[in-house]
């Protein structure tokens, strides 16, 4: 009976716990609409980008810089869309992971890490 009551109290801890964001590479990050304060289209010579303009994490974020994090695009067609859709997204309160090299965002998942 210990054991059920305790399984009980517990595992509703352990299936609804959230991803530490301190236990991830650091080339890795997870965003959600409180950390991206703008996003921007910007046009390059070669390329467009989509700057996604993203606060510290928290504890200090306090007074901090914003970071500008871009993905490459090829026509401005492809970047105003992928910018609408990541705003959509991050309004609904959900959450996507980037994968850095450098400021330049080299992968997109919709969700959080497994």
């Amino acid at each position: 009976m210990k054991g059920f009551v305790g399984l009980c109290f517990f595992l509703p801890g352990i299936l609804f716990a959230e991803i530490n964001p301190w236990n991830l590479r650091p080339d890795v990050r997870i965003l959600t609409r409180k950390e991206v304060s703008h996003i921007v289209l910007e046009k390059r010579e070669e390329h467009y980008r989509v700057t996604l303009l993203v606060c510290e994490r928290f504890p200090y974020n306090y007074k901090a810089m914003s970071h500008p994090f871009f993905f490459r695009m090829e026509d401005e067609k492809k970047a105003m869309e992928l910018a609408n859709q990541m705003d959509k997204f991050l309004d609904t309160g959900k959450s996507f992971t980037i994968t850095l090299n450098g400021s330049e965002i080299q992968t997109l998942v919709w969700g959080e890490p497994d």
